[in-house]
């Protein structure tokens, strides 16, 4: 990646600790593409640039890979990896795959081995006795951290884990970098003004940033200065930050915010009620302001 864009020295550092945090995903992926390993478990929140990143050096490297994202049974898994034996298998938050076991024993089968050499997978069934050698590799790429259990112990023994966890800050620097580059028609300086005014909403709002925000306030910008929305970028770029359409964008209280977020822990912990991880990702609040109105939640009286 080109960093010669120049940054004010804290900014920088900043942007070089996120580069830093990218390069070890891609190192991870050359260890997999190169047969070092026979697989990978990548694990961070949204819109960090994980999938981005791992498909970007798949193609740099010329590896023959695919990327799968949707939904899919423990056949077709055992079905995909037959007609892709020597791929390098990129599984994208498919939860599916990890909470069935039927699909995690056909990914024992798959990873364990030696690298660059085939591993048979078998698949057997009252009509089906089939057997594969699969000499491929395979990354997950997951929102969701790997379950505890003996399947996954055993699975995580396999392969390399890595968590990809960059700070806001960092992601604001990179931010402010991709938006220096320039997007579309639109001129560094249009791309930086999008770029600060999403920065600062979801600071505001106590939201996490999320590297998707970025492109499309960028088309939403894009629609705006061609004519071709009523509605100005700013409030297209609100509503894409989950916020309700019809809300008039009014300056709250510290209070009223502070009960806002209150409501989504509760509603979060009512959908969630025995996973912690989960509930922080469905508030999409910052895990010490979670932490902090579960507290003041907690310390509520109780209704007779």
């Amino acid at each position: 990646m080109n960093n010669s864009i120049a940054f004010p020295s804290d900014e920088q550092q900043l942007f070089q600790e996120f580069e830093r945090k990218l390069q070890i995903i891609r190192d991870r992926v050359s260890s997999v593409a190169h047969n070092y390993h026979t697989g990978c478990y990548l694990v961070g929140r949204p819109g960090t640039s994980k999938t981005y990143t791992v498909m970007e050096e798949l193609g740099r490297l010329e590896r023959p890979s695919l990327c799968n994202n949707a939904r899919m049974s423990p056949y077709g898994l055992f079905c995909l990896l037959d007609e892709h034996r020597d791929h390098v298998t990129v599984l994208d938050d498919i939860t599916s795959v990890f909470k069935n076991e039927q699909a995690m024993e056909i990914l024992l089968a798959a990873l364990d081995g030696r690298p660059g050499k085939p591993r048979t997978i078998t698949y057997k069934t009252k009509d089906k006795d089939l057997s594969v050698p699969f000499s491929g590799a395979i990354i997950a790429i997951s929102n969701v951290p790997m379950r505890c259990d003996r399947l996954a112990h055993a699975l995580g023994s396999r392969i390399v884990v890595l968590e990809h966890e960059p700070t806001d800050d960092e992601l604001a620097a990179f931010i402010r970098y991709l938006a220096a580059k320039g997007f579309m028609d639109l001129t560094a300086d249009e791309c930086a003004e999008v770029a600060e005014f999403i920065i600062s909403e979801t600071r505001q709002y106590d939201l996490r940033l999320d590297l998707r925000h970025l492109t499309k306030g960028w088309q939403d910008y894009r629609q705006y200065k061609h004519g071709r929305s009523q509605t100005t970028w700013r409030d297209l770029i609100r509503t894409s930050l989950h916020k309700t359409a019809g809300e008039p964008f009014v300056p709250r209280s510290k209070q009223e915010d502070m009960e806002r977020q209150r409501q989504r822990v509760r509603e979060s912990v009512r959908q969630h009620p025995n996973d912690r991880h989960a509930q922080i990702e469905a508030s999409g609040l910052k895990s010490s302001t979670f932490y902090n109105r579960l507290k003041e939640i907690q310390a509520e009286p109780q209704a007779a």
